[in-house]
């Protein structure tokens, strides 16, 4: 059973209309309302933060101020490739460097409508290089959330068919695995799905795209290869219209013989695991263990 404070959360989405928001921002032109494009002032009580510039982007790097671990962690956040940070993605990447003793490169990526993929694949492409080359492909770990997820493992599939190492684990959390929303199965969720609306995700979609095929894999990673990609999890809930093809990703990888460690909670909502719900902090823990052991 879902916890109530789950419920409650459900409840509020619907109330505010939370799957109307992004179309009320392509209609305004307005996408950074939310944003928290540079971590709070809290978040230095707990982490080291470092900034550079990647391509003209800032990248932020948390970094315990205890003992480090091997582990760094490349984030891509996730925001329909429209949108920025949110406070949410600070508190949770604070949490790993806290618990786990990992570092972490934050980009603030280049973001719809002024950008397209292209320009994001240009940013993170280097900054990946520099990573693996100081920390070791097998100690990195590729991690993203909605947008960010459908990134990270779409970013992993193309160093793969570029001849890049690949990172030793790929962490999915609600990804955004294809942007043409086609898959039949996503009706038969879309409502009982208070977050996500088809319709303004096919905007942002094909905004990011920039007049590119929306099945390259490179924007729809269920399209890609699941070969030789490293150890990949998925987290996702099953009141999320992305569920659809976070199943299917499951079912390819087991067709080709990838072992894919999925994780579906009953009546979560999208990106529930950033939030401090009972099913929260139980994914988090989860998340945790990936990246220690």
């Amino acid at each position: 059973m879902a916890s109530i404070e789950s419920k409650l959360f459900h409840l509020l989405l619907l109330l505010v209309n939370k799957k109307k928001f992004l179309d009320l921002q392509f209609a305004f032109g307005k996408f950074d309302f939310y944003n928290s494009n540079v971590p709070p002032i809290r978040i230095y009580k707990h982490c080291h933060v470092e900034r550079c510039m990647v391509n003209g982007h800032a990248v932020f790097t948390l970094s315990p101020k205890t003992i480090k671990s091997k582990s760094h962690i490349l984030y891509l956040h996730g925001g329909s490739y429209v949108q920025g940070f949110v406070k949410q993605h600070w508190e949770f990447l604070s949490m790993l460097v806290q618990q786990t003793h990992c570092s972490i490169s934050a980009p603030d990526y280049p973001l719809a409508p002024k950008f397209t993929f292209v320009d994001a694949y240009k940013m993170i492409t280097p900054l990946y290089m520099k990573i693996i080359s100081q920390e070791g492909a097998a100690n990195t770990i590729l991690m993203g959330d909605s947008a960010g997820g459908g990134f990270a493992l779409a970013f992993a599939q193309k160093m793969k068919s570029d001849n890049i190492a690949t990172p030793g684990k790929i962490i999915l959390l609600s990804p955004w695995l294809d942007i043409t929303l086609s898959n039949p199965e996503i009706q038969k969720i879309d409502s009982s799905d208070p977050f996500l609306s088809v319709k303004g995700l096919r905007k942002a979609g094909l905004s990011f795209a920039g007049g590119a095929d929306t099945g390259d894999f490179r924007l729809s990673p269920i399209n890609g290869s699941l070969t030789g990609l490293g150890e990949i999890s998925i987290f996702i809930g099953s009141s999320d219209i992305l569920v659809a093809d976070a199943r299917k990703l499951n079912v390819l990888a087991k067709k080709v013989g990838v072992s894919l460690n999925y994780n579906e909670y009953k009546h979560m909502v999208h990106v529930w695991m950033l939030l401090n719900f009972r099913e929260s902090k139980q994914a988090k823990k989860q998340i945790i263990d990936l990246i220690k052991h």
